[in-house]
């Protein structure tokens, strides 16, 4: 039996939304490869499953495709490569150990499951007919440039990931450049707290600079035909609603 890779997806905050097949593939592996080994043996625990966990993330990531390359020529292993939340690699760590089982010519599965962008996406009500998505939100200028350049010319949506210490700066220095750019922005996603803003990104600022800087953001910027004529901005959030 040769060695394997899987991929495996995690739920964004909601434990009811991670796959059955990712809880499968937890009990079969030999070794699990998360960010954080803390938070990966509570979601281990919680489903009553014990394996060896390897913490693998930017610093690291290297060293340990040297070390599962010297493994892997010894013995066979299945490893379970998990996300913090949604799906692995994306905005994360992870194509490394991925181009190694390629370069042995070795078996990889991915379970897919939920990612935050495209969930943000979906919500945002823009056009998704083309997208792009551009991981977080860059610190140099030239990649900013770029970005404000392809939202402009293409006209589609572009989404990214920002901290709770950084959203703020962000959605004010794009707002200085593209005042009538469109916006979503949602935070605490699938959480009892999760929350939303859409309209204009100067009011959409301004409205979150009065609220709860805390979880993870997920942006949608949009310049196109629905940018010139858009309505107030909205908050919104499931327990508001209720």
């Amino acid at each position: 039996m040769s060695s394997k890779l899987i991929l495996c997806a995690n739920h964004l905050g909601n434990p009811k939304d991670i796959p059955n097949r990712t809880i499968e593939a937890l009990k079969e592996c030999d070794i699990v490869f998360c960010e954080d080994t803390r938070s990966c043996a509570r979601l281990l625990s919680s489903l009553e499953i014990g394996k060896p966990l390897k913490s693998y993330f930017n610093y690291n990531e290297q060293k340990r495709v040297d070390e599962l390359r010297i493994q892997l020529k010894k013995e066979s292993v299945t490893i379970a490569l998990i996300s913090e939340a949604g799906m692995p690699l994306i905005a994360d760590p992870g194509y490394r150990i991925v181009n190694l089982f390629h370069e042995l010519g070795l078996p990889i599965q991915a379970i897919p499951g939920p990612s935050a962008f495209l969930a943000v996406l979906i919500m945002s009500g823009f056009p998704l007919q083309s997208f792009s998505f551009v991981g977080f939100w860059p610190d140099k200028k030239r990649k900013q440039t770029s970005i404000f350049r392809e939202l402009q010319e293409l006209e589609r949506p572009i989404a990214f990931y920002e901290s709770p210490m950084r959203i703020l700066k962000t959605l004010k220095a794009i707002s200085l450049i593209i005042p009538r750019c469109q916006v979503f922005v949602a935070k605490e996603l699938t959480k009892p707290y999760e929350t939303y803003w859409r309209g204009n990104i100067v009011e959409v600022t301004a409205q979150i600079e009065n609220s709860t800087l805390k979880g993870e953001f997920c942006v949608v910027l949009y310049y196109g035909e629905r940018g010139e004529e858009e309505d107030s901005p909205q908050v919104l959030s499931p327990k508001a609603s209720k």
